[in-house]
């Protein structure tokens, strides 16, 4: 069984439809991609909006977790 999280029901950006809005709260930093989306977009840590459409953010894993 997989230990991922993702977001449901995000939503597009109507200003820019290939950026899917994070909910609130969540930023790119606290998704597992973070460091592939840096190199390919130029994201930073405190993005709101993911660049994949639909938006592939899974939560990372945060130190202490349990699996």
């Amino acid at each position: 069984m997989s230990t991922e999280t993702r977001i449901p029901a995000l939503n597009y950006d109507p200003t820019d439809p290939d950026k899917m809005r994070l909910p609130v709260g969540v930023t790119c930093g606290n998704c597992h991609h973070i460091h592939r989306c840096k190199a390919i977009f130029g994201h930073v840590e405190t993005d709101t909006s993911c660049d994949w459409s639909p938006s592939r953010f899974i939560a990372g894993k945060t130190e202490g977790a349990a699996l």
